[in-house]
């Protein structure tokens, strides 16, 4: 061990005295990292030593650093809060909190319901751009088993911006369901879930299962042998549900096993049962919480809009005199 080394770590120690908790803590730390020279010395050249030994020396004075920071730092919060007359603080901070529990708690719930309604926003603007592709790439699409993946292949290869089309309408649909997962979350911290966001709720709910419906009922449109054995697998899956499971798997297979009528029958349910469904859950959702909002606003500056009708006949009647 060289003298500078030797220098360096009886410093690094004197430093650390100062603080007799951490000191007495992590005085072992140092006094290992000190005999491991010896150590190194024996399987490393004396660079590689030096090098590692300071860098150990190094990591172990920003951890108690960054240690001894933070324990300083919470005793000066208490000394502030705590233990400056404790009888005013007391007082001061019962106070405090009556004053401005109130106002965080609503400023809380309008930041999550506000961030709810923007996510609502990004969520139909998601599902009209997976609408719009959606048609765009029904002129090509032949729902059957000999021309589905044929299709697929001539819009990515052959019709102008096939595969942009495409690629944003995947792209839409999985972000959606991203989005409507965290919404309801968003929601759910915001207090959301109580009766009076029961339409935002519900609806929201129902929009994020009618998401996972569409990329679940996209499985076997791109007839490959990936999505053709996972769709068959939960086929089976759907038909072991007590009651009604054969029926249903029927109703979505066509009857037997998996083929052109298939195919027929996922197209339809994607493209329009659940994808108007989707449109229109949207909408709703989004309306449910914009009008929730208004209950943040003042009296007066609300939006009426029984009010709003009141007042338009006699604006007409001023401007007709």
């Amino acid at each position: 061990m060289s003298q500078k080394d030797v220098e360096l770590a009886g410093k690094i120690a004197r430093l650390i005295s100062h603080f007799p908790e951490e000191w007495q803590e992590y005085q072992d730390w140092l006094r290992d990292i000190i005999s491991s020279q010896s150590v190194l010395e024996k399987h490393h050249p004396t660079w590689q030593t030096t090098l590692i030994f300071r860098w150990r020396l190094f990591y172990f004075v920003i951890y108690v650093a960054g240690v001894i920071f933070f324990n300083q730092l919470l005793k000066k919060l208490k000394s502030i809060f705590w233990e400056r007359d404790s009888g005013k603080t007391r007082i001061f901070s019962e106070r405090y909190a009556v004053v401005t529990q109130p106002i965080l708690l609503d400023r809380y719930r309008y930041i999550l319901q506000r961030t709810a309604t923007l996510l609502a926003v990004a969520e139909l603007t998601l599902g009209g751009i997976a609408a719009v592709t959606g048609i765009l790439l029904a002129f090509y699409y032949r729902p059957t088993a000999l021309g589905a993946y044929e299709s697929l292949t001539m819009i990515v290869n052959e019709v102008a911006y096939g595969t942009l089309i495409l690629s944003l309408h995947n792209i839409a649909g999985n972000a959606l369901i991203v989005l409507a997962l965290i919404q309801i979350v968003v929601m759910f911290l915001g207090r959301q879930f109580l009766p009076s966001w029961l339409t935002g709720w519900i609806s929201g709910i129902f929009l994020t299962l009618t998401a996972i419906g569409l990329s679940w009922s996209a499985i076997v449109l791109t007839w490959e042998q990936t999505g053709f054995w996972r769709f068959k697998l939960e086929l089976s899956i759907v038909a072991s549900i007590p009651f009604v499971g054969s029926a249903l798997r029927d109703i979505l297979s066509g009857g037997g096993g998996i083929s052109s009528i298939t195919l027929q029958h996922m197209y339809t349910l994607h493209s329009y049962v659940l994808a108007i469904a989707a449109i229109l859950l949207s909408i709703i959702h989004l309306t449910a919480l914009i009008f929730q909002e208004q209950n943040w606003k003042p009296e007066g500056t609300r939006f009426n809009f029984t009010k709003l009708c009141s007042e338009s006949p006699s604006h007409e009647d001023s401007a007709s005199i």
